[in-house]
């Protein structure tokens, strides 16, 4: 967190939280909230439509009421958050200790949660949506955690095109990555090295052809690690450059 906000709380002379106190349980869950969704002071700011300077404020400030328009917004992230683990429990078997706090949370929406799952599904940063929908990044964080009233179906058709192998980028790497992925990163590592002729033990040259260091090739080779598409995006970029290189076009 900037020190200069932590320091900008202060100044406002708000006095340290009582413990146990109602006000300062609901502080404690909205950080709690921030971590399980892993987001920054400034992407929960964002996320929930108030300045940092105010969240700032509201997570490391003398705990206040949270007023009824940001508590909708807030009430959004914990069905999010929820959802999430509900997948992780169903995943494990078990429930995840980081759920919400007992109550209620709203349904998301269906247009939300379709959003949520197409970006989860095909492993898309924020960025890569935004791309794909040809919006500002700004503009889909609030489609992602529901600021607005619904999202446009012309950005969720965006999306599904992706999913169905129908959409053409300007980076031509970023759908082939999604296809790459459906697969698994070793069956993804030995094609490669069957098109490239690079030895299927010859790890140091398999590693430089992919652009990535020898430890995380070991990792991926033996079905212990997961990567995303945007990190699989770089590395075709890599495979082709050394394909180029090794064999230059006339």
């Amino acid at each position: 967190m900037d020190k200069t906000l932590l320091q900008h709380a202060s100044d406002t002379g708000l006095a340290a939280p009582k413990p146990g106190s109602a006000l300062k349980q609901a502080q404690d869950k909205l950080k709690s909230l921030k971590n399980h969704l892993n987001l920054s002071d400034e992407a929960m700011a964002n996320a929930i439509g108030v300045p940092l300077t105010r969240m700032v404020v509201m997570l490391y400030g003398e705990p206040t009421r949270i007023p009824a328009k940001i508590n909708e917004k807030v009430k959004v992230l914990e069905a999010i958050s929820q959802n999430r683990s509900n997948d992780t429990g169903a995943t494990s078997g078990g429930k995840s200790s980081d759920t919400p706090a007992a109550g209620k949370t709203p349904a998301l929406r269906e247009d939300q949660r379709e959003l949520l799952e197409l970006q989860k599904n095909l492993g898309l940063t924020h960025d890569d949506l935004a791309r794909i929908a040809g919006i500002p990044r700004s503009r889909m964080m609030t489609y992602v955690y529901g600021r607005t009233r619904t999202i446009p179906q012309a950005v969720l058709e965006a999306i599904r095109q992706v999913k169905e192998g129908q959409q053409v980028d300007d980076d031509p790497y970023l759908f082939d990555a999604v296809r790459e992925m459906e697969t698994s990163l070793p069956e993804f590592i030995a094609r490669w090295q069957a098109k490239l002729g690079i030895a299927k033990d010859d790890h140091a040259e398999t590693a430089k052809a992919l652009g990535v260091s020898k430890s995380t090739l070991l990792r991926w080779m033996d079905g212990n690690s997961g990567t995303r598409p945007s990190f699989v995006r770089k590395c075709l970029s890599s495979l082709h450059a050394y394909e180029q290189a090794m064999h230059p076009r006339k």
